[in-house]
């Protein structure tokens, strides 16, 4: 009997513990007893219960975001096209939700998903091709949602605060043909600078050819000037010396001419003794003259 007591206290201490439960903020809970809902919207906060009587489901009140992965449909042209889709949705009817869900937040979207993939393949096989592609998807996003709202209020009790078409693809083989004809379009551009490029180098190259051009002829006509001066000059030193001593100046020039023939050695001339080269050699080797004479 003095055990009872303790196990009593420790009993009821138990009982309390787990008749005790918390909402969070953003959050608001069921009450149900034996499956069926006794109240909803329990908002945030410390509630009791009664253990093993009463089961609490605690559901998120803040708008849910789902999103899915393109998948194909059929466009009034029967073309196909791959679509994806967001739905924007939060738990407004709780008994509804509990009922439809047995308080499991997926289940509203798995029991959503087919309500929408329904409603988005009506929506796509009113449009063609082109129009989905070069459309925001107003037009679509409007017709989804009067499409899903209604049902997914009165099935599973949430409210569709939005949705819409977030990817249209067009078919893999408009793909690789817009893909063909972009990879052309920056080829043809690439070769038109390539081309525009190559033009302006030649320009450039022959404006540097001209000037070079220019500079060169300009120095050659210079040389030439000087050229003709210096042998100006040297015809005058020439036929000073010539008139001076005019023997001495055929004897030099005799030898000189010598020089210019064998200086580049191997050289074989074969002259006649009376020929004027060597008259003019033998003149000047009798009359012993080895420079200008004075005066």
């Amino acid at each position: 009997m003095k055990y009872a007591i303790p196990v009593v206290i420790i009993l009821l201490a138990l009982l309390g513990a787990n008749g005790i439960y918390a909402v969070g903020q953003g959050h608001a809970a069921v009450l149900t007893r034996f499956g069926h809902v006794e109240a909803t919207d329990i908002g945030p906060g410390l509630h009791f219960m009664l253990p093993f009587v009463q089961q609490v489901q605690v559901y998120d009140t803040r708008a849910i975001l789902q999103q899915s992965e393109p998948e194909d449909y059929k466009t009034a042209d029967g073309d196909p096209v791959r679509v994806g889709y967001f739905v924007r949705w939060r738990i407004v009817a709780p008994d509804a939700w509990f009922a439809a869900t047995a308080g499991d937040d997926m289940q509203v979207n798995q029991q959503m998903t087919p309500l929408i993939h329904d409603a988005l393949r009506a929506q796509i096989g009113k449009h063609g091709l082109a129009e989905l592609l070069g459309s925001d998807g107003g037009a679509i996003d409007e017709g989804l949602r009067n499409a899903v709202s209604g049902d997914v209020r009165r099935k599973l009790g949430a409210e569709v605060l939005g949705i819409g078409v977030e990817l249209v693809l067009p078919p893999d083989e408009t793909l690789a043909s817009e893909y063909k004809r972009m990879s052309a379009e920056a080829a043809t551009q690439a070769g038109s600078v390539r081309d525009e490029g190559e033009a302006a180098a030649a320009a450039i190259r022959a404006k540097g050819e001209a000037a070079d051009g220019e500079v060169l002829a300009a120095a050659a006509k210079q040389a030439a000037a000087v050229r003709g001066a210096g042998d100006a000059d040297a015809a005058r030193i020439y036929a000073t010396a010539s008139a001076q001593d005019p023997q001495f100046f055929r004897y030099w020039s005799s030898l000189e001419t010598w020089r210019k023939t064998f200086s580049a050695g191997g050289a074989v001339v074969v002259l006649d003794k009376d020929s004027p080269f060597m008259r003019a050699i033998d003149e000047g080797a009798a009359t012993g003259v080895v420079g200008p004479k004075s005066h």
